[in-house]
């Protein structure tokens, strides 16, 4: 069985790469015969695999049915027989997705709508974005990083430090006092994913694939409603938070933010068919001959709705771009900016991005230089986080059953933020925070215990035995400022599989 696994996988390897090499060669081409391909048995099966491995295994639609009750029930390889029946014949029809709302993080009484799809539906979108990603991959481009293979919001996050960071050096002093953008547009889309005109978004699908049986489908996926409080309701905009494709397609519906700036961004067609330079090359040029000349060059960087825009000009040019763009996403996407959250910032006044600060800073040595931190309200929360773990109300837990609560909290806050400036200051001044409150949670649990007895609980590491830490039987405390703080490197983004041809010098 595995083995058959991996020859499926490697069936659609070669097909992926297929897809990705002509999407590279054809940019202004749209894809026709797609549909075989994303019916073939070996595609289902990996689609299936996908899903039958992913967390949300055991979560059901509005049928009720859960991976491991369609294996025991009906087996994998009848329903997928009958799943393939079913699309071949043209009878499949997506089911309406189960919403369930999830308390935002930080805002008490806002909830984020989360659509889930039935197993069959899950399936299905993985099998159909399996084939539709290496044509879009090959197209999207490199400032975009939200829901694609291999990046994530630190490359985001250096990519605008790289970005921010002053060439040019003074020939006086050998400081950099010019900074190479001196206004940031901080972009926010009133409810993105739930009002993406479906109408516009699928003008710009046909654009990549012209299957008239693909696309059917994902309007089909568009239009298949959700049910809440057994109440169907409609939906005649956005894409459904919580399906496989539906990332897929909200980055093709913003992907116009980068068309945009497409002269300061990447040239996708030769203005003069004499240059040799590539695309980004060119792009490179056109900022820097933009800005000698004192014309305005505006760069953006987006991650999935999130996005930031660095302009090199006035304020007023800041503004009336902000005008622009939400004019142009209103046309072109139906979305809206919002009017409070869309600021424009000066970089040196610092501004949120992705859950860090990004400022630039002026430094004796060198001048501005751009810096990554750890915002002061992100330690606020994490403490508040930890005080909530170690109240009286809790004093009923073992010493290992605290620490396997709190440990993932840490490491998973340390590894989010060990790439800021300063980060070593921070993750240990947490660490002496997590301690103290560990020690009044015993101090609450054992009143009548010696301090001597407290300190028993306090070990050697098992990772650093000269230290001593807060351990149980089988659990000690995390200790985030063990962890190796240094710079993102972009390079440690590992592209997709199907990006990797065969022959290339980077294969």
């Amino acid at each position: 069985m595995d083995s058959d696994h991996q020859a499926d996988k490697a069936w659609l390897l070669s097909v992926q790469r297929k897809l990705y090499q002509w999407s590279r060669q054809n940019p202004d081409e749209s894809y026709r015969e797609l549909w075989n391909w994303i019916i073939d048995p070996r595609n289902l099966r990996c689609a299936w695999a996908r899903v039958a491995t992913n967390q949300g295994k055991r979560t059901a639609g509005i049928d009720g049915k859960t991976v491991g009750s369609i294996r025991r029930n009906i087996g994998d390889q009848a329903y997928l027989e009958g799943l393939r029946s079913e699309l071949r014949a043209g009878t499949y029809v997506p089911s309406p997705c189960r919403r369930k709302l999830i308390p935002k993080p930080g805002k008490p009484g806002q909830f984020r709508a989360l659509g889930i799809p039935t197993v069959t539906d899950r399936v299905v979108q993985s099998a159909v974005k399996q084939l539709l990603e290496p044509i879009l991959e090959a197209r999207f481009r490199h400032v975009s990083y939200g829901f694609r293979p291999g990046r994530g919001c630190h490359g985001a996050l250096e990519h605008i430090r790289m970005t921010l960071r002053p060439r040019r050096v003074s020939k006086i002093d050998g400081l950099r006092h010019e900074t190479p953008y001196q206004w940031v547009i901080e972009g926010d889309i009133k409810g993105c994913f739930d009002n993406i005109d479906h109408h516009l978004l699928m003008q710009r699908v046909r654009q990549h694939c012209a299957d008239q049986r693909v696309n059917r489908l994902l309007v089909l996926f568009l239009k298949a409603g959700v049910l809440s409080e057994e109440q169907f309701l409609r939906t005649d905009a956005g894409t459904p938070q919580g399906g496989i494709i539906s990332p897929l397609l909200a980055n093709i519906a913003l992907g116009l933010i980068e068309e945009r700036y497409e002269r300061w961004v990447e040239h996708r067609t030769k203005r003069r068919a004499h240059r040799k330079s590539d695309g980004l090359k060119a792009a490179l040029e056109a900022r820097s001959s933009d800005r000698r000349a004192g014309r305005v060059v505006m760069f953006p960087v987006r991650y999935a709705d999130d996005f930031v825009i660095l302009v090199h000009g006035t304020q007023q040019q800041a503004e009336a771009e902000r005008d622009a763009l939400a004019e142009a996403l209103r046309d072109g996407m139906g979305l809206t900016l919002s009017p409070d959250k869309t600021r424009i910032t000066d970089p040196a006044d610092g501004f949120q991005f992705l859950g860090h600060r990004v400022s630039m800073r002026w430094d004796d040595r060198f001048g501005w230089s751009p810096r990554i931190e750890v915002p002061k309200s992100k330690a606020a929360d994490l403490r508040h986080k930890v005080k909530q773990l170690t109240t009286r109300q809790t004093l009923h837990w073992s010493l290992d059953d605290l620490l396997q609560k709190l440990n993932p909290i840490l490491r998973g806050w340390a590894h989010f933020y060990c790439y800021c400036t300063g980060a070593k200051d921070v993750l240990g001044g947490l660490d002496w925070y997590v301690r103290d409150r560990v020690w009044r949670w015993m101090r609450k649990k054992y009143p009548e215990a010696s301090v001597r007895w407290l300190l028993r609980h306090r070990r050697p590491s098992r990772h650093r035995p000269t230290r001593r830490v807060w351990q149980g039987d089988r659990h000690e405390q995390y200790q985030m400022g063990w962890l190796k703080v240094q710079r993102y490197k972009r390079g440690w983004m590992t592209p997709p599989d199907f990006t990797v041809v065969p022959g290339e010098p980077d294969a």
